[in-house]
Parts: C-alpha cells; structure tokens; sequence
C-alpha cells in the first residue's frame, strides 16, 4: 500500500483535472469492493487512487422528463432500496436485491461495478435491457455512450484514462417496467454467476411487442441477445414457442469453461434461465 499514493478531490472538475494531469497512473476508487483485493492480490500496479466518495453530485437517483437518472457513486443498497427505481425497473431492484451480501451492498457502487467490466457484472445485465445510456466527462469533453458499446472485453471499456462515469440513464417506459432478473451461483450469497439473465418485455393481444435480453457469465462481456430478440418480435405466444428459444440462446451465446461452470453446462442453464424469466412474465 506504500506505492500507492491518495488523493481526495472534493469536486468533480477537480477529480477530471487530476485524470487530465494523471492520466494511466491514475485510478479512481469509491466503494473498493473490487480496488483493494487487487491490491492486496498485487493484481493492479501501484497508481495514484482517486477517491471520488465525497463528491456528492455524483450521488443519488432523480427523474427528468422521461428519463430515470442515476449517479455512479450510488450504492447497490441505495439503487435496491430506491422507491423510483422500484416503480419505473422491477428487474434492476431484483439484480441489486441478489447483489454479493449486506455488506458489500452498502459500499458497492453502480459505477464501479460497470467500469470494472467483469463478465458476471450483475447490475450490467438489467441496464442492458433497460437500454441504458453512460454519460462520460472529461476535461476535453462530455459524452454519451450506450451500455451494449461501452464494454470491449474482459476488463476493458471504452473510458479513456482521463475519463469517468458521471451517469447512467434510462427511459421511463411500459417496456423497462416490466422486467425480471434470474442469477444461477453455486450459492445464495456472495457467488459470482455462472450465468444471468434480464428480460423485459411488452406484450399485446398475446404478441410479443417489444422484448429485450441480456445475460450475464456467458460471453467475454455482459451482452445482449439480438438474434433471440430479433426472432421474438412480433411472435404470437404459445406453445413450443419457447423451446425454439432455448435452441436459439445456445447459439447466440458464447461462454466458456471454467471453475465454477463448463461451456456446455452455461449453454444448456442459458436456455432455462430464459424461460424462467419468461413464465414469470408470462405465465402459460
């Protein structure tokens, strides 16, 4: 911890001045849920720790016009607890809700969790369906980019080093109210995924109107599943209809083995998970 030097700007402008000057030497930190076991695992090297935690306009859940707006320094047991987010984004209080533990939920962050890019990033896997646009600043410019182009890879963002998240919005829409979020671990607390998943639908006269899915633990990146939500739109529901799912989900994705799961175990529970999430949705 001696390499690593700290700094605490009491504002935003002054945080994107220290990125400007800084640059790949420096690292903003805030919840360090994830910032401190790589440090102590000698995973990141020694960098200038930005603590942006006292920053307080980087802060909190609000609406304007028709969009929900949440600031990255919110916590997930602030975004699980939010009456907004309950109201307007079912499926983002159910992944906040199976979010690690207590404890990690109460220092966590929103932007952390996006920014740390990891494939089994559970808040990601909501906010991808929701349709979720990232606010970027930096000294040089504002931005906005949507969530599915924001992760390039394990660990990887389009966040240049002089950038930070400023904000995470989506709309207020029938759409992103109606949503569920299922996560398959090897334990009911502080399991990373083996696979998740997020759908959000709009139903007419038993049409499928409007659908979007996105998993989680299945690709190198939280995704979205185009090619299913593709074939979906405009399908009348019945029967049989979601096994023809199941075997298109296993195509689209692209997991691989690991400790905790083998490839062909994600795509088999990748199917499943869909259609739980489904018949919650729609029961038939």
């Amino acid at each position: 911890m001696n390499q690593f030097k700290y700094v605490s700007p009491e504002n935003k402008e002054e945080a994107l001045k220290i990125l400007k000057e800084e640059g790949v030497n420096a690292c903003i930190v805030a919840g360090s849920t994830n910032v401190l076991p790589d440090i102590k695992i000698k995973k990141l090297s020694p960098k200038i720790l930005v603590d942006i935690t006292a920053i307080e306009e980087l802060r909190g859940i609000d609406k304007k016009k028709d969009k929900i707006c949440i600031r990255p320094l919110t916590t997930i047991a602030e975004l699980a607890n939010s009456e907004l987010i309950l109201k307007e984004s079912k499926v983002l209080i159910q992944a906040a809700e199976q979010f690690a533990d207590p404890l990690v939920r109460n220092n966590a962050t929103i932007g952390g969790n996006l920014v740390t890019a990891s494939p089994a990033a559970d808040i990601a896997v909501p906010l991808l369906t929701l349709g979720a646009i990232i606010k970027i600043e930096s000294v040089r410019q504002k931005r906005e980019v949507k969530l599915k182009e924001f992760f390039l890879g394990p660990g990887k963002t389009v966040l240049q080093d002089d950038e930070m998240i400023v904000g995470i919005e989506f709309e207020q829409s029938d759409i992103n109210k109606n949503g569920y979020f299922v996560k398959l671990g090897q334990r009911k607390a502080m399991a990373i995924a083996i696979a998740s998943l997020a759908l959000n639908l709009k139903v007419k006269q038993n049409k499928i109107i409007q659908i979007r899915i996105a998993m989680g633990s299945v690709a190198p990146m939280p995704i979205r599943l185009t090619e299913v939500e593709e074939f979906l739109k405009n399908k009348e529901i019945k029967n049989g209809l979601i096994e023809e799912v199941i075997n298109k989900i296993s195509e689209e994705v692209n997991p691989i083995s690991d400790i905790r799961a083998s490839e062909e175990y994600r795509r088999y529970i990748s199917g499943i998970l869909f259609k739980r999430a489904f018949e919650k949705l729609i029961p038939y």
